[in-house]
């Protein structure tokens, strides 16, 4: 994939309002083992093994600061760096209009 690209791409997403301007830089997948867990990652019905699968099959990820959001076809998972603690999982019957818009990208640059 080429990543320059891809971030081009999801910048004019993020120019046209469509995505959050704080998404972060896409950066290639270097997935982790999830080591914890808060309350709110889990109260979108995705289960811990659900979102290390998010993970583990990511595309991508997009790096926020002290966390890194995992993208995959099938859900999002992000995660904190230091002590890899899930705080946020999706599946993708969950996604809005800004993630399928990013899929799409994706999809376009295999």
């Amino acid at each position: 994939m080429d990543f320059i690209e891809i971030n081009k791409r999801i910048n004019a997403l993020i120019m046209s309002g469509l995505v959050n301007p704080h998404i972060g830089i896409v950066r290639p997948a270097v997935p982790v083992t999830i080591e914890s867990v808060n309350n709110h990652a889990l109260r979108h019905g995705v289960t811990l093994e659900q979102a290390q699968n998010y993970v583990n099959s990511a595309k991508i990820m997009f790096g926020q600061g002290n966390r890194n959001m995992y993208l995959s076809d099938d859900g999002s998972a992000t995660v904190l760096v230091e002590g890899k603690r899930l705080i946020s999982a999706y599946s993708r019957e969950n996604f809005d209009l800004s993630i399928t818009a990013i899929l799409e990208v994706l999809d376009y640059e295999r």
